[in-house]
């Protein structure tokens, strides 16, 4: 399904919600994130019919049709039918800073993948306007383009590293827990939970959410409101981390710093278990084979 790459950021967001207040439905060619978690992907709009595939919270859809309680939709390559009333069309903007790891820009794409037609590349460190936040991809308007850019090679506002900075668990009553979430949502698969008084290590800091890892050496988010930062340093535990490349590539630089202007020590295989000593929002501090240097965050999975 092509996408509008020329559509005005106000004139969509007047037809969203010109097509919720007055059918209850998105319109064709809008977007729409999953919700409640994991939602089946269909092949006929119907609870009995065959199921195509799953998708998390925060995964973004196209929307290519409305058939009563149910949305025909494309996502991943797949076409097929979802439950609408697990589909949010919310578009609350917020703006990003284009962060990639070689420094040549990010893609603006007609569909939120890999296969999408590429519209435009953008500087990195360059601005751009989110308007639907998705767990892989996000619906961005910039220099009066709209398209989507993938998340990972995007950093929110309101959002800083303050790596081992300690915080307590406060909820507001002791018979209460704090859920560690696998995501910044609370529609997000819940890690573990946590009692007043458990003290945890804030990766990175957000206005609602905070990144952290508990002393039992789980990564995960906690609420911000009910955690309490002390101003102290709490020494952040090394963790097991794997490579990954979303850009399709076998391996990873392992640099002597945390700047793309460093020279690189190793080619690391994708798939490798690496130790991370200091983790921070766009640079990792790892030791590979007792050598101490340099991975990108956005290169790693936790």
């Amino acid at each position: 399904m092509k996408h509008n790459s020329l559509k005005k950021l106000a004139s969509l967001t007047a037809a969203a919600a010109l097509a919720l207040t007055t059918t209850g439905a998105l319109a064709a060619s809008d977007s729409a994130l999953v919700k409640g978690g994991a939602l089946n992907l269909r092949e006929t709009p119907s609870i009995a019919s065959k199921v195509l595939g799953q998708f998390p919270t925060g995964t973004l859809v196209e929307v290519t049709g409305y058939h009563g309680d149910w949305y025909e939709v494309e996502v991943n390559g797949l076409s097929g039918y979802m439950m609408s009333r697990f589909l949010t069309g919310d578009l609350s903007q917020q703006t990003a800073t284009v962060r990639t790891n070689s420094g040549i820009g990010l893609n603006v794409r007609e569909e939120p993948g890999m296969d999408g037609a590429i519209i435009t590349s953008v500087k990195n460190g360059s601005t751009v306007t989110v308007t639907q936040k998705g767990s892989n991809w996000c619906r961005v308007a910039v220099d009066g383009v709209e398209g989507f850019m993938a998340t990972q090679y995007l950093s929110f506002s309101g959002s800083s590293a303050v790596t081992g900075t300690k915080a307590i668990v406060t909820n507001p009553r002791d018979t209460q827990v704090l859920n560690l979430r696998q995501q910044p949502s609370l529609d997000a698969k819940v890690l573990s939970y946590y009692r007043n008084g458990a003290v945890v290590t804030v990766l990175e800091r957000g206005q609602e959410w905070h990144k952290v890892q508990t002393a039992d050496g789980r990564i995960g988010y906690m609420m911000a409101q009910y955690l309490t930062l002390t101003g102290e340093q709490n020494p952040v535990q090394p963790m097991q981390a794997t490579l990954i490349n979303v850009n399709g590539g076998s391996y990873v630089n392992f640099r002597k710093g945390a700047s793309l202007r460093s020279g690189v020590i190793a080619r690391l295989p994708v798939g490798s278990e690496i130790t991370v000593l200091e983790h921070g929002t766009d640079w990792c501090k790892v030791v590979v084979d007792g050598v101490e240097g340099y991975v990108s965050t956005w290169f790693m999975r936790f």
